[in-house]
């Protein structure tokens, strides 16, 4: 046993078994045992949920990356654990990271803006014919095109005319017997007053003392001559229209009015309108008169204003555009209008609650009202302070979404199962500008056979997607390579196949059900890929029976592809895609 203990390595491994048996009787057997290993699970990772930043719904029990977006997990913190299904708890940093911002809502008078489409129309009342009160030959035609400018008084043609020879025969000779007969002679003056001679001309017979071979019509008005219905050398009859002369110094505006916004529209408003000829060129007009009937197959009102035209400028027949602004008579609730989702017949805003230690956003079904410039008018749902998201509220959605609870298209969360989601939407910044011009070309033929479709011109919405599919075939299936090759097959196969339905379609509201599916696969396109230039994501809640559909616009202005007759400015701007 001395003889072991001599052993150069003995000594050490003793002073280790009784370093490891001390640690073991003193921490080993401590009643705090527990406490220290969970710390220990803790710190390791054990027993920790661990979520993203910016998708919340990802829940794991160990570090590592999001399956999503590739982020580091990072802890969830007790303020994060929430069953509502009908609010969202996030990070600071998902906030800040998801650009999130939010408003109060605020009592204020709305100021509503109506836009309707118009056109020039002559004023009914400045509108003069020009007939034949006797029968007669046109010897000399004065004026002898349409749309020459004449002054009133004007001669637009001479007539000779033996009822006219008469007619003074019979002023001269009462002329001469006035002191004896007066009577007889201004009967025989009143005659030639209502076939339409001026003074003038009577007194230049009596003063000629015979009658005058020819005699000129003239023009009752100053204005346009807009008919013309008698050439040189023709025979006229009793009651002929000869000519048709418009007064141009004022013209109407003709204004379709949509139903919605046709009760704050009153006589005496002024409405501002430009040419769609000279879009800077803004003037003003009175309304003189609203129709008391709706067009029922456009759902609109005819609205009547007045302008002068004293630079004649303004032609009958021109496309205006007018715009009134109207101040409302109280202050209502407003949150901006791009706090809303639409959804059908529903309206979600999501609500920031500015008392919970980490930020936490509700989901709020809202009444709307009608449409204030930027803003809505809210009747229920929100209370005035409340901070509303007006930017974000997507993204917020699609969490929602993503992790089952109530949402813009999840109503029923939890009680009707998982909601639909659409693909997730990844953008590709990869992708080769070539490729992104050639989209941007397909983009182009779209907007045409969009355009179409507002215009129900079903010939050329199927010339325009005709073209469209062969843009697309041409840019070919497997254009793309690296992260969106997949992306672009999807969409390539899906624009290919309804692409080819609506050319075959035999009416144009079959036509409109492709359409549909053609544009949610290119505003995935877009999001993708991007595209050359600004197109807009609109969207119309009313379209097949409510269920909504969405559609690309170069333009901001609602212009509904789906409902063009009826419900022409229906929709909403949802998103500005560059």
């Amino acid at each position: 046993m001395k003889t072991l203990l001599n052993k150069p390595w003995v000594k050490p491994v003793l002073f280790i078994f009784t370093g490891l048996l001390l640690g073991w009787l003193i921490f080993g057997g401590s009643p705090h045992n527990h406490d220290h290993t969970g710390e220990q699970a803790a710190e390791t990772g054990n027993g920790t949920i661990w979520t993203c930043s910016m998708h919340p719904s990802i829940r794991d029990d160990e570090p590592g990356t999001c399956p999503i977006c590739a982020m580091d997990l990072i802890p969830v913190t007790s303020g994060d654990m929430d069953d509502d299904r009908f609010s969202m708890v996030m990070s600071e940093a998902a906030v800040r990271l998801a650009e999130i911002q939010t408003t109060p809502a605020k009592l204020d008078v709305p100021s509503y803006h109506i836009w309707a489409p118009g056109t020039i129309q002559a004023d009914e009342r400045k509108l003069a014919t020009v007939a034949g009160h006797y029968s007669g030959r046109i010897t000399k035609l004065h004026v002898d095109f349409t749309g020459a400018a004449v002054r009133k008084g004007q001669p637009l043609a001479s007539v000779y005319s033996e009822e006219l020879l008469v007619a003074q025969r019979e002023l001269l000779e009462s002329y001469r017997r006035r002191d004896i007969n007066p009577a007889l002679y201004r009967a025989a003056r009143q005659r030639l007053t209502f076939w339409e001679l001026t003074d003038a001309q009577i007194d230049a017979i009596l003063e000629k003392g015979g009658p005058v071979r020819e005699i000129e019509i003239l023009s009752p008005v100053t204005g346009v001559v807009t008919e013309r219905n008698i050439t040189l050398n023709d025979y006229i009859q009793r009651g002929q229209t000869l000519f048709r002369v418009a007064d141009l110094s004022t013209v109407w505006l003709l204004f379709d009015v949509s139903e919605t916004d046709i009760y704050r529209m009153r006589t005496g408003q002024n409405i501002n309108f430009t040419l769609r000829s000279r879009p800077g060129d803004e003037r003003e007009a009175t309304v003189t008169f609203v129709e008391p009937t709706l067009d029922t197959s456009r759902r609109t009102v005819r609205v009547r204003a007045e302008a002068g035209n004293r630079d004649g400028t303004l032609r009958p027949g021109m496309l205006v555009s007018g715009n009134v602004q109207i101040d409302a008579q109280q202050p209502e609730l407003l949150i901006p209008a791009s706090a809303v989702l639409w959804t059908g017949p529903r309206s979600v805003v999501y609500v920031r609650d500015m008392e919970a230690d980490s930020p936490r956003f509700e989901a709020r079904e809202v009444t709307l009202g009608s449409r204030s410039g930027d803003f809505y008018v809210i009747y229920d749902g929100i209370s005035e302070g409340e901070h509303v998201v007006f930017n974000g509220a997507f993204k917020i959605d699609s969490e929602m979404q993503l992790a089952d609870k109530f949402s813009m298209m999840n109503r029923i969360a939890m009680d009707e199962g998982p909601a639909h989601h659409s693909d997730d939407i990844t953008r590709f910044e990869d992708v080769p500008d070539v490729f992104r011009a050639q989209l941007t070309d397909v983009i182009k033929l779209y907007i045409e056979g969009k355009d179409a479709l507002v215009a129900s011109d079903f010939e050329g919405t199927v010339r325009a997607f005709t073209r469209m599919n062969e843009k697309v075939k041409g840019i070919g299936e497997h254009s793309l390579s690296g992260t969106g090759h997949q992306a672009w097959m999807d969409r390539y196969a899906a624009l290919t196949q309804h692409g080819g339905l609506l050319t075959e379609a035999n009416d144009i509201e079959a036509a409109r059900t492709q359409f549909r599916f053609i544009s949610d696969e290119l505003i995935k396109a877009v999001r993708q890929f991007g595209v050359e230039g600004v197109v807009y994501q609109q969207y119309c809640p009313m379209t097949f029976d409510w269920e909504g559909s969405y559609w690309l616009s170069t333009e901001e202005q609602i212009a509904n592809p789906y409902l063009p007759e009826t419900m022409l400015r229906c929709g909403e701007v949802i998103e500005r895609l560059e």
